[in-house]
């Protein structure tokens, strides 16, 4: 199945106890395997979203969303936001991106968008730093650059790399990320992949 049209998305409710969360469903009439695995792997990293934002022994209240980043040319790419309240304590915030194949239904991690041997690790912490300093981001000083399991989400031709709140930059900056045009480490890009797709 090479899925290049956009799926049908419908929202779902997750509500048990402290946790209300909106999640979303794919529908792909033409293949219930693939839906039935993308979904699946929708539901379980919403279940762990919510409980990475439970803390023990404090009343903790999780409220869910989502955001649909790209659902076209076979590749579907959506946010997972969770929202934690604490009764006190200012509030927390995780966002988990989720970058199908639609020709698979695997959520792919951000080494496999690559050649392998390539230097994605290292262009792209340089590119990623050089945009975070444009926008004049306060970072901390220990910057340690892109992982191979870095958070990302595809929108259009272009790869938004993220980082969570405290992992390079105080609370007060948010979540930081660098917008970096697939055309740009085309060269990096490995053939057939979801970067490949979307300029193909």
């Amino acid at each position: 199945m090479n899925n290049k049209f956009p799926v049908v998305i419908r929202t779902l409710s997750y509500s048990i106890q402290n946790i209300n969360f909106y999640y979303p469903a794919v529908y792909i009439p033409n293949n219930s395997y693939i839906q039935g695995l993308i979904n699946f792997t929708i539901y379980e990293n919403m279940l762990r979203l919510s409980k990475n934002l439970m803390v023990p022994d404090i009343p903790t209240y999780v409220t869910g969303s989502y955001e649909l980043k790209n659902n076209q040319k076979g590749v579907l790419t959506l946010s997972l936001i969770g929202f934690a309240e604490f009764g006190g304590a200012h509030p927390m915030t995780m966002v988990k991106s989720l970058n199908f194949d639609l020709s698979t239904g695997k959520d792919i991690p951000f080494y496999e968008l690559f050649k392998p041997n390539s230097p994605y690790i290292e262009v792209l912490s340089g590119m990623v730093l050089e945009e975070l300093k444009k926008q004049d981001i306060m970072l901390f000083e220990d910057y340690p650059g892109v992982r191979p399991d870095q958070d990302y989400y595809i929108a259009d031709k272009a790869l938004v790399i993220y980082f969570q709140l405290y992992d390079i930059a105080p609370y007060v900056v948010g979540f930081p990320y660098a917008v970096i045009p697939i055309y740009s480490i085309i060269d990096l890009v490995q053939e057939g992949g979801l970067l490949d797709k979307m300029v193909s």
